[in-house]
Order: structure tokens, then C-alpha cells, then sequence
């Protein structure tokens, strides 16, 4: 009995940790099957189409196509924002951002009015550029950084699966937009899981090995004559000269808005883009 209290006693921090994260991941838990839950009311009657998944470049089979619908059809209810794609192959007349921006603000896309909120990803194998626009709360979500980090997750895999590619691009916008995730870490359970139990082994091990080590030695044990010589220690000011250097502390992504602009219709987007 005596043996378990010291052990409870010496690893109480670290049951304190475990109860925190477990806490922590319980709370996100509820949180997220909460925001899962709410279902978003479309009240975008302009739209001209239904359609999200403009494949002109002929890269998804029909069985493919129509499972991305389904992954947006039900993404768009649960975050509130349209979700298109758009697929090329072909010598573009304006620049590939001007061509997104115009294709969203053409079709009047938006859940929740024309020009409102949503995205388009827009991909021209043609030469390999994409652009990612945001518009209404999407632009105001969407970092620099995070944007970036879409691209490239995108981007990284889309020549050789396409469908997968697009499949990554409407997850992390539905992560991101439905606030399950931290930067572009999603919190999934495994993940919160294996860092509380890494925690635990790291502290485990390091006190186990704390408590197997014993002192063997005195403070003067290997010291001449038992006393230490401390000898002469003195600071000296050498000279109260400083130097100054600016750093600079420009726009880091960390917040929205990322690529803000224009488009040639007058309508507010942000966005980047990026090659493959």
C-alpha cells in the first residue's frame, strides 16, 4: 500500500497531464460533433447552376466525378460555404486568378448570396498552374500561409492521383472552414491519443530513471583536502556600446484575408496559387 502511494506520489504530473489532454480532447470532441451536426440552410437563389464539378480537362471517370459531388454536396451543408472545381486544359487568355474570380463571379456563386461565401480551385493542366479563390467568410478564414499550405497539399500528389488531389482540396476546406482543425493539423482522435501517450512514456522513463539513480558521491569527495577552491572570478565592463538590428515583422499569413484583391466585376476574393 505504502509502495503505491510513493508511486502515485512520484507520477502524480503525470496523471495531472493525462487528465488535461483528456479533458482537452473530450471538450473538442463534443465541440466538433456539434459544429458536425448543424446543417446550413443554402438561400443563394441566383446561382445559374447546381453543378460543382467542371471536369474540362477530362481527368476524373464518371464514377469519380460523382463522388466528389457527394463530398461537396454534403460539405457544403455542414460549413455553410459552395465548393467548385474546375479542371483545364487549354491556353488561357487571361491570367489563371482573373479566370477563377471570373468563373465564380460569372456563375454567381455563394451559399449564402450571389458572390458570397465559398471557394473555387481552379487547375489548367494545360501548364500546370492552379489558383485556390476564396470569397465572403472563406476569404476572411483563409491566411496566406493557409493557403499555401492547400496548394501544397494538393499540388503535391496531383499528377498522379488527380482525384485524390481534389479530394484533399474540399477536406481541408472543410476542415478549415468548420473550425476541426488547428493551422492544417486535424484533431483526430489517433493523433490526440499517441501525443498523450508519448508524454507519458517521456515522463515514465525519465522518472524511473530519476529514481534508479542514487547518489554515490559527496559534494567534495574527489576535492583536495575536502575543501573546494573556488579561485577569483571578476566581471568587468568592457564597453556600454549596443547594437540595434530591425526585424522586420511583416505579414505572416497568420490571419485572414490572404491574397486579397479585386476582380474585374467588382467582388471582394482572396487566394494564391501555385503549379504542378
Amino acid at each position: 500500500m505504502r509502495d503505491l502511494k510513493e508511486f502515485f506520489k512520484r507520477f502524480k504530473w503525470l496523471f495531472l497531464v493525462i487528465a488535461v489532454l483528456f479533458f482537452v480532447w473530450l471538450f473538442l470532441m463534443i465541440f466538433r460533433s456539434g459544429r458536425e451536426e448543424a446543417a446550413y440552410e443554402r438561400t443563394n437563389e441566383m446561382c445559374d447552376t447546381r453543378e460543382r464539378v467542371f471536369d474540362y480537362a477530362g481527368k476524373l471517370t464518371d464514377y469519380e466525378e460523382e463522388n466528389l459531388r457527394k463530398l461537396i454536396a454534403e460539405t457544403e451543408k455542414k460549413i455553410g460555404c459552395d465548393i467548385v472545381l474546375v479542371t483545364l486544359d487549354e491556353k488561357l487568355s487571361k491570367n489563371i486568378m482573373d479566370y477563377a474570380d471570373d468563373f465564380y463571379d460569372g456563375h454567381m456563386f455563394g451559399y449564402n448570396k450571389p458572390w458570397g461565401d465559398g471557394v473555387v480551385y481552379v487547375d489548367n493542366w494545360y501548364d500546370g498552374n492552379v489558383w485556390f479563390s476564396t470569397s465572403g467568410k472563406a476569404e476572411d478564414r483563409y491566411s496566406d500561409n493557409m493557403i499555401e499550405d492547400l496548394i501544397d497539399h494538393v499540388t503535391g500528389i496531383t499528377n498522379q492521383n488527380p482525384y485524390k488531389a481534389y479530394t484533399r482540396y474540399i477536406n481541408d476546406v472543410s476542415a478549415q472552414m468548420s473550425g476541426s482543425s488547428i493551422g492544417s493539423i486535424s484533431l483526430d482522435t489517433p493523433i490526440i491519443l499517441f501525443v498523450s501517450l508519448l508524454i507519458a512514456i517521456v515522463y515514465a522513463a525519465t522518472g524511473i530513471s530519476g529514481a534508479k539513480a542514487k547518489r554515490t558521491t559527496g559534494i567534495t569527495q574527489y576535492v583536495p583536502d575536502g575543501r573546494p577552491d573556488m579561485g577569483f572570478c571578476n566581471d568587468a565592463l568592457i564597453s556600454t556600446h549596443t547594437t540595434r538590428r530591425h526585424i522586420d515583422r511583416g505579414s505572416g499569413g497568420s490571419s485572414g484575408g490572404g491574397g486579397h484583391h479585386m476582380s474585374s466585376g467588382g467582388h471582394s476574393h482572396g487566394g494564391g496559387g501555385g503549379h504542378h
